[in-house]
């Protein structure tokens, strides 16, 4: 059962293009599902990616990205400053990532301290449903 996943799994060399799952609540509807990252750092079994907009975060094993065949980016041209998945989702993204806001007002949402006022949004449940607001 290990060759058998490692034969489908090959490991990933320093330099190579991957291919990596972006999951659902990492993106917004029209934004793409996968993302191209290049392999920075091999640790045993576990791969360091990063594009042009910084290194992420997270560790990846082999079964979670798909090496590609040609080298589509170069590690010349990679950020090493590190950002989370859901960053790299929004930097890539053409209508400006998932677009999720929301505000942790305790008051009436009255003036603009409140996030959702000041950037013109109207506030929801999932910011204080319990509470009263003006702002609705």
């Amino acid at each position: 059962m290990l060759r058998t996943s490692q034969n489908q799994f090959p490991p990933a060399q320093i330099g190579d293009t991957v291919r990596i799952q972006i999951l659902d609540v990492d993106r917004g509807r029209t934004d793409n599902r996968n993302m191209l990252a290049v392999v920075g750092i091999e640790d045993s079994n576990f791969n360091k990616l990063a594009n042009e907009n910084g290194t992420l975060k997270q560790l990846y094993t082999r079964n979670q990205s798909e090496i590609c065949n040609e080298k589509l980016l170069s590690i010349d041209k990679i950020s090493f400053q590190e950002i989370l998945l859901r960053e790299a989702a929004a930097a890539n993204s053409r209508s400006g990532g998932q677009g999720y806001t929301r505000c942790q007002c305790k008051r009436k949402c009255s003036t603009n301290k409140c996030s959702c006022k000041s950037k013109g949004l109207l506030c929801n449940s999932k910011c204080h449903n319990s509470l009263c607001c003006c702002n609705k």
